[in-house]
């Protein structure tokens, strides 16, 4: 006579109908705590975008209107300093002023960020004039 082989390790696996529910919950319980986070950094975007259009409409007008007479590679030191005098004064600019045609990454993200401290400044002493 033989005998059937049974396996000692007897594993039920639920059915599929909970190992879904279980993952459709799990999914609603992330999206949940993420969706505060998703909500807060949406906000900043658009002030970053307003102040990102004054920024650029400064830096087309002095390209365009007070340095338009150089061209692109040997009008930065003019383009920064018409952006924002201070500001050029601030990264040194002056100091050591940019040769044609290079690009200092480091200076250009400090002034960059130098002139939205400005525009932000200038856009809050608007504020309380009205």
């Amino acid at each position: 006579m033989v005998v059937p082989k049974t396996s000692t390790l007897d594993i039920t696996i639920p059915p599929t109908r909970w190992i879904v529910l279980l993952t459709k919950i799990l999914l609603v319980i992330l999206i949940l705590f993420l969706l505060p986070e998703l909500a807060s950094s949406a906000k900043p975007k658009k002030k970053n975008r307003a102040l990102e259009k004054l920024y650029n409409a400064r830096i087309i007008h002095c390209e365009t209107v007070d340095c338009g007479h150089l061209i692109l590679e040997e009008s930065m030191n003019c383009v920064t300093k018409c952006v924002s005098e201070q500001c050029y004064k601030e990264v040194k600019y002056d100091v050591d002023p940019l040769e044609d045609g290079e690009v200092d990454i480091n200076r250009a993200m400090l002034f960059a960020q130098c002139v939205r401290n400005e525009l932000l400044k200038e856009r809050a002493r608007s504020r309380t004039r009205r």
